[in-house]
């Protein structure tokens, strides 16, 4: 027996399981994909579009601002872009521009704000709607945005990828379009002023009647318009270099105000020492150019070289303070680009205007020879070099603001708009046949699970392998479940348990005596059979069947096992010993009144007590009147002496009695019979029942035959061998049989060709 306890669970045991939950599996199946497919149908469906971008490292002939500091690594830059994408500013952007559109009613973002939703509602739908995917290893970002609508989602990607590339262009071409921007101003302001200058000196010469100037005079003139002319032209790159700077300084303003002085003071004896000698080559220079020099002239170009790397040192210098004053907090993990930037202008800055200051003096001393002249002369000289160094100016101005456009044209970002969203054909949500498959797995999971979980809180002994594995008794018979009328179930189905519908329904149970070629039949003939060589040493004399609750069928056993082993030839008594809720009386229809107990107690003779019955060989012992103290009758002196006369008189003695957990009869009488069988009911009885049912029999010692597993479903035995062989061979009211004798025929008429 300890090896039937302690055998493993094996994969048959968990299809057994699976076949009894078969309907629960079904509806859990069944309920999950009708949900699905409902589901699937009944929500709209939602489109997505995409739009693919490429982000440079450089663009055009510069890098553009969006761009991130050379010392960090590329991954960096992309996250960078892809934050930018995810902004609430572009978002309120792309709101913006949708409620500007011709096409404004078809966006279903739109129409929610006509029903009460604010701006703020908006972009956070806008947002939630919005994912932008880098794809690894790559410079490409997704931009993918979803919605109900295929035209909506796809108008509404290309936008995000339109006015992202326009914020780039516009940040990109920032600092030049600040330039360009002042150069159209001072072109518009010197232009006039041109046009002033050259109007004084024509109303001059009206005036005064004067021509021209003398040759020395014309020659002095035309000096100081060539050199007031490069000192507005140094002057004006000066402007706008600063102007460069204003702007770089306030980028970097945005994310470190402080560091903006921090750079502008960066100082030490050596970059002033610098500064100095950029002052002296500039004034060298433009003593040069005084003279008469031109620019390709060997002296300009040395000084022009020794301009070049003192350049060069003062910004290695001061990149070496800067990183050592402000690497504590790193500050220039972000702005590391503006802040090179920022030091190639500002000494740009600082070269022009030693420059402008070394022209400048060149322009004071002509101009001091210019007031030498007579006073006549002297106004014509004037406005003459007026007209000349405005004009000179605006040629000046004219060709530096067409460099400015062209510089800014050719800035066209670190953007690549690389595909364009399409209005996409079918919707990414819901995927129906996907559904499907999820509805149809999760179904099946929860109906296993459910039927797993049901199973395991079911404590029911429901087959042979379930017996022999929690309780260790040995299975001496398997009655499959009788077939009883409509009428009875419906009583049945209606809870009714009159003693009325007891005794009908045992009665309608006695296949053995009314179906003796049943296969049920079959089955107890087998547990007779297996009773007999239980201790085939000892012959059996008297047997008890109980069970261990009511309801479990041993009154319906003990009557189909007594009238198997009378067809037998054996002559059998049945006793029933139920001196609390006998029925055995009423199933073959006879008397209780004279019966067991009238014998214990000396009022009858046990011949006289004795029925006959329409079986042979088999005589019912009937309980009797009921006394009030059935155990101590059962176990009284005169029981055991009326068991010894009736073993002499009889073969096998079979006894009835009360369930043994319920009351104690069964136990008091067990230890005075040569064998116990226990009835246990398929899916009813259950385990820690029978295994006290085991327990209070073994405390007062009596013999444990085994047990008797009764209604048993056939039709749910799935993968049980024992049930496999049984039914497959004896099949539903024998019609294996019948099959094998209509084979057997055929094979006969063969045998004639």
């Amino acid at each position: 027996m300890a090896e039937l306890e302690e055998r493993p669970v094996a994969l048959n045991d968990y299809l057994r399981v699976f076949y009894r939950g078969r309907w629960i599996i079904a509806l859990a199946f069944f309920s999950t994909v009708i949900a699905a497919l409902i589901f699937s149908f009944a929500i709209s469906p939602v489109y997505e579009a995409k739009t693919t971008l490429m982000i440079e490292k450089d663009g055009g002939m510069q890098r553009s601002l969006f761009g991130v500091s050379g010392f960090m690594e590329r991954e960096t830059e992309i996250n960078n872009q892809v934050e930018i994408l995810k902004s609430r500013t572009l978002a309120e952007e792309i709101v913006a521009r949708l409620k500007k559109a011709p096409e404004r009613d078809r966006f279903g973002l739109l129409r929610a704000m006509d029903e009460g939703a604010t701006e703020d509602d908006m972009v956070r739908t806008l947002r939630s709607n919005l994912t932008i995917v880098p794809l690894r290893d790559t410079d490409i970002i997704e931009i993918r945005y979803r919605a109900v609508t295929p035209w909506e989602v796809s108008y509404i990607a290309n936008a995000y990828a339109d006015q992202y590339y326009r914020r780039d262009l516009e940040v990109s071409r920032g600092e030049i379009t600040e330039v360009r921007q002042f150069l159209k101003e001072q072109l518009k302001n010197i232009q006039e002023i041109l046009q002033q200058s050259e109007e004084d000196l024509r109303q001059f010469k009206e005036q005064k009647k004067v021509a021209a100037l003398s040759e020395e005079t014309e020659a002095l003139v035309k000096q100081l318009a060539e050199f007031e002319g490069l000192y507005n032209e140094a002057k004006t790159s000066r402007d706008a270099t600063q102007k460069r700077l204003d702007y770089i300084k306030g980028k970097l303003a945005k994310t470190k105000s402080t560091m903006v002085e921090d750079i502008t003071q960066v100082s030490s004896p050596l970059i002033q020492k610098l500064r100095k000698e950029i002052s002296s080559l500039e004034a060298i220079r433009a003593g040069f150019i005084a003279r008469g020099y031109t620019e390709d002239f060997d002296k300009m170009v040395e000084i022009q070289s020794q301009v070049e790397k003192t350049k060069t040192k003062m910004k290695e210098e001061t990149s070496k303070l800067i990183s050592r004053d402000l690497a504590p907090e790193n500050p220039l993990a972000y702005c590391q680009d503006l802040i090179d930037r920022i030091l190639s202008l500002q000494i740009e800055v600082s070269s022009l205007n030693a420059k402008v200051q070394a022209l400048g003096s060149v322009v004071k001393t002509y101009e001091i020879k210019l007031q030498s002249l007579p006073e006549k002369s002297l106004r014509l000289a004037r406005l003459e070099r007026a007209a000349k160094v405005n004009e000179n100016i605006y040629l000046m101005m004219r060709e530096k603001y067409e460099e400015a456009r062209i510089t800014e044209a050719g800035q066209i970002g670190m953007v690549r708009i690389i595909d364009r969203a399409k209005e996409p054909r079918y919707p990414i949500r819901p995927k129906k046949k996907l559904n499907l498959l999820l509805g149809a797995i999760i179904g099946l999971g929860l109906g296993i699970g459910i039927t797993l979980l049901l199973d395991y809180m079911d404590d029911s002994l429901k087959s042979i392998e379930d017996v022999e594995r929690h309780t260790g008794l040995r299975i001496l018979g398997s009655i499959p479940e009788i077939k009883t009328s409509e009428k009875v179930k419906s009583r049945r189905r209606a809870r009714d348990v009159s003693p009325e519908r007891t005794v009908k329904q045992i009665a309608s149970r006695m296949v053995t005596h009314f179906e003796p070629k049943s296969p049920v039949s079959e089955a107890y003939r087998t547990f007779r059979t297996n009773i007999q060589f239980a201790r085939f040493e000892h012959p059996l004399k008297t047997l008890l069947v109980t069970s261990a609750g009511p309801g479990e069928g041993k009154s319906t056993t003990v009557a189909n096992l007594a009238i198997t082993m009378a067809q037998m030839g054996t002559k059998t008594l049945l006793v029933d010993a139920d001196l609390r809720r006998p029925v055995l009386h009423s199933i073959f229809e006879q008397e209780k009144n004279l019966g067991l107990t009238n014998v214990l107690l000396g009022n009858t003779h046990v011949d006289d007590a004795i029925h006959e019955l329409g079986v042979k060989n088999l005589n019912l012992l009937c309980c009797g009147t009921l006394p009030p103290n059935p155990s101590e009758l059962l176990g009284s002196e005169a029981m055991r002496k009326l068991m010894e006369q009736l073993k002499e008189k009889y073969d096998i003695i079979l006894f009835d009695s009360p369930p043994v957990v319920a009351v104690t009869d069964a136990a008091v009488l067990s230890a005075q019979i040569d064998g116990v069988i226990l009835v246990i009911s398929s899916g009813e009885t259950t385990r820690n029942a029978e295994i006290r049912a085991k327990t209070l029999l073994n405390n007062v010692r009596a013999q444990i035959l085994g047990a008797v597993l009764n209604n048993v479903k056939m039709a749910g035995r799935y993968g049980s061998y024992y049930y496999y062989y049984y039914y497959h061979y004896y099949g539903p009211r024998g019609e294996t049989d019948r099959k094998g004798k209509k084979k057997r025929r055929k094979g006969k008429k063969r045998t004639h060709y």
